[in-house]
């Protein structure tokens, strides 16, 4: 009988310990509702809290949350799925937060965040694609292609490597541009997304980079085809890196980037859209 019992706890605690282990807790995210590692299976955790009295670089506060990707960093959703649903070793690689799901269509919101691009953050080449920072497209609606309502990413434009912002929803040939990589590593900058999210074009994205207008979309579609719902996700997600793996796998670097200052909330009275 007490072998029994202890048998019963030690599952008890390990699969509350695997259940917990997904979860992650900061006060540099407010806003969202449920926080949790995303792909997080059989790979090691490489998203740290880290303290500026450590020496960290910070935005404001005490702590940010520092972002570490290695070659190896390929992950499952819950340990079970299918290889669709896994990042396939050798060609995807990521360390992000899933910050929950939420209904979007006909609603307004604004999301705030601070990154910082370490000083020895390399962009990669080999027509790899990094992804720092996400509205993707949520499930609940069938038709919902797995899509990204809009995304950040390290891309070559102009021959350069740049921060920059796109949507699948309202396309454009060109991009919105943050500013160069070079520019922004070993300093803050600041990002504000006010959205009005619509099926058709009737939506508005007004982009904010240190507190200033770098663009305003307006009469356009800001949700993907069929999908009224999404997520968003933080952090560094690196896919089409199997030229690496097929050529010098050795010579895909680990890349660290910062964030702080995460918001997610709704327009104060007098920054709605529609008084504008």
């Amino acid at each position: 009988m007490k072998k029994i019992f202890l048998i019963f706890i030690t599952i008890f605690f390990t699969s509350n310990a695997i259940a917990e282990g997904n979860k992650f807790k900061s006060k540099d995210i407010k806003g969202f509702k449920k926080i949790r590692i995303s792909m997080h299976n059989k790979k090691v955790n490489r998203i740290k809290q880290v303290k500026k009295s450590d020496g960290f670089p910070v935005y404001e506060g005490d702590t940010s949350i520092q972002f570490t990707v290695n070659r190896e960093d390929a992950g499952c959703g819950d340990g079970t799925s299918k290889d669709l649903e896994c990042d396939g070793k050798g060609n995807r690689s990521r360390q992000e937060l899933h910050l929950g799901n939420m209904p979007l269509k006909n609603r307004e919101h604004i999301y705030e965040y601070a990154i910082y691009f370490d000083e020895n953050y390399e962009s990669l080449e080999k027509g790899a694609n990094v992804v720092l920072g996400q509205m993707h497209t949520g499930k609940s609606v069938k038709g919902c292609h797995s899509c990204c309502h809009f995304w950040s990413t390290d891309t070559i434009y102009k021959g350069e490597h740049h921060y920059s912002w796109s949507s699948k929803a309202a396309y454009s040939s060109e991009p919105v541009i943050i500013g160069k990589i070079e520019d922004l590593k070993g300093k803050w900058t600041h990002l504000k997304f006010h959205v009005l999210w619509k099926l058709d074009e009737t939506g508005r994205f007004i982009i904010y980079k240190n507190n200033e207008v770098i663009a305003d979309l307006k009469n356009i579609k800001t949700l993907a085809d069929t999908c009224s719902s999404g997520y968003f996700k933080f952090g560094i997600y690196r896919h089409n890196t199997i030229n690496y793996w097929t050529s010098d796998w050795e010579s895909l670097q680990d890349q660290t980037v910062y964030y702080d200052s995460i918001v997610f909330r709704k327009p104060k009275k007098n920054e709605k859209l529609k008084n504008k």
